[in-house]
């Protein structure tokens, strides 16, 4: 085989070209501080990395959701203790209108006061947190939980509990005693179905969750015509029931305050906690408070008003108290997730580079190689494209 100057000369070009072009490659990977500079550079390298950056992200999101838990717990637990503080102050203002010992101004101060602490739990209920979502109102944080009637200065929860338990079954023993059996669907966002049974003044209520079948049941003592409200909490799943009224017969008219539906927010892989909790089971103090101001303005019943706000008051701070341990428990809990996610991020971080960082040392020993090798072609390949065709034929 004859060898032209023509197939030398295109030899020596591209091998100078290609010498070139790996010495770029590595000043590009020392000028990134990356050896893969494109998929091709090494495919199953590059996908690793695509995987590993997508978690990367995804952490990246949950530490931020678990940032904005965080301060939505803590913003909800300093609110619940100044809840906690101005039912400690209705109290002793209670107590004082019980002994029925108040002249005529020390108890118009008293009823200005109650009146004001009642004002200031609408308004802490009321609190907003992550640009105007309400605390308080469940799932529902665009609606303000508490509506106060301007005329009648009632006050209302609007989120999204309150519910009935329709379709009774009336039963009744041998020995005459009434006894009432009602099952009905709890219609709420988070899909509980409840049955309650009622017996010799006992009430047996059993909750069940519609997602897992998970069931818990509480038994508690009737509340009488005008007693305070009983609570009734299942811990298990993270419900709470507040009765209200005389319960001696169920009828479709017979409600429970539902408190346990929240804003749950993804803070792991297959993890959501629920960072909010429901106004709903503090409206009864509300409500007795108003009727405590009414009887010392009017100065009528201020005695008995006084002793019913009194009981309601140790209900309203004892699941002021259980709320706040709920925060609480939540709160280890993202800070647990919190640690957990960034442990897994600074591991993400440390294989991407494993992946894809160059050795600073090795790349500069290559490069300096390559360098050399580019001169040598460029040296040897003038040499040898030195004769052409025209220098024979002078």
């Amino acid at each position: 085989m004859r060898v032209t100057t023509r197939m030398l000369t295109k030899h020596t070009a591209a091998n100078i070209m290609a010498n070139a072009d790996a010495m770029q490659q590595t000043q590009r990977q020392l000028t990134t501080g990356k050896r893969i500079l494109r998929p091709g550079d090494d495919p199953a390298g590059a996908a690793v990395g695509v995987r590993l950056r997508s978690q990367n992200l995804r952490d990246e999101q949950y530490l931020r959701n678990i940032e904005q838990s965080r301060t939505w717990l803590d913003t909800t637990d300093s609110v619940l203790g100044d809840i906690g503080d101005l039912l400690g102050r209705a109290r002793e203002l209670s107590v004082q209108a019980s002994t029925g010992t108040l002249g005529a101004g020390d108890t118009a101060q008293v009823a200005e006061e109650i009146n004001a602490i009642r004002n200031q739990i609408i308004s802490s209920l009321n609190r907003t947190v992550d640009v105007d979502q309400h605390m308080f109102s469940g799932q529902m944080t665009d609606t303000v939980p508490v509506s106060v009637d301007p005329t009648t200065g009632i006050a209302t929860f609007v989120g999204d509990t309150g519910v009935s338990v329709p379709n009774p079954t009336d039963l009744t023993s041998a020995g005459g005693v009434d006894q009432v059996l009602a099952t009905g669907p709890l219609t709420s966002k988070g899909s509980y179905s409840i049955e309650v049974s009622i017996s010799n003044g006992q009430a047996t209520v059993t909750a069940t969750r519609t997602a897992d079948g998970k069931a818990e049941t509480q038994t508690f003592a009737i509340p009488g015509t005008g007693a305070a409200p009983v609570p009734v909490e299942f811990a298990n799943l993270g419900l709470n029931l507040v009765v209200n009224e005389n319960l001696t017969t169920i009828n479709g008219n017979n409600t429970f305050e539902v408190d346990g539906v929240g804003l749950a927010r993804d803070i792991a892989p297959g993890s959501t906690l629920d960072v909010n909790v429901s106004a709903g089971s503090l409206m009864p103090i509300l409500a007795q408070l108003k009727t405590l101001h009414t009887a010392l303005v009017n100065g009528t019943g201020a005695n008995s008003a006084a002793n019913t706000a009194i009981g309601a008051i140790d209900v309203a701070a004892d699941r002021v108290l259980s709320m706040r341990a709920q925060v609480g428990a939540k709160t280890n809990h993202i800070e647990f997730a919190q640690a957990r996610r960034e442990a897994m991020q600074i591991e993400g971080n440390r294989l991407l580079s494993v992946n894809e960082d160059i050795d600073l040392t090795e790349a500069l020993t290559r490069l300096t190689a390559q360098q050399t090798i580019y001169k040598a072609s460029l040296e040897v390949g003038s040499r040898v494209m030195q004769n052409s065709l025209l220098d024979f034929l002078r």
